[in-house]
């Protein structure tokens, strides 16, 4: 049992990386450059946190912890990627 969460785990998490790498967000950066993002979020998403929780979320880590400069529109459109993968593996 342990193991097959581990595994489902693992698979969302390279998955939920793909996506997040194809904004490309810091051209260049390496492939594990948002893992710490990619964590954050699959957490919200395990706890079923709306697509407006997923906005908030990408938009504050994106400029706090990446000092990035990110439109709202930006981060909807993200979430709204996410949420509609994440729906569509469950």
């Amino acid at each position: 049992m342990k193991s097959a969460l581990k595994r489902k785990f693992k698979f969302q998490e390279k998955e939920l990386r793909k996506i997040i790498n194809s904004w490309n967000l810091i051209p260049g950066s390496p492939a594990d450059e948002f893992d710490a993002l990619n964590h954050l979020l699959l957490g919200h998403l395990g706890r079923e946190n709306g697509k407006e929780k997923m906005v908030k979320v990408i938009y504050s880590e994106l400029i706090t912890n990446y000092g990035l400069t990110i439109k709202q529109a930006d981060a909807e459109a993200y979430a709204t990627q996410i949420v509609d993968w994440w729906t569509n593996i469950q």
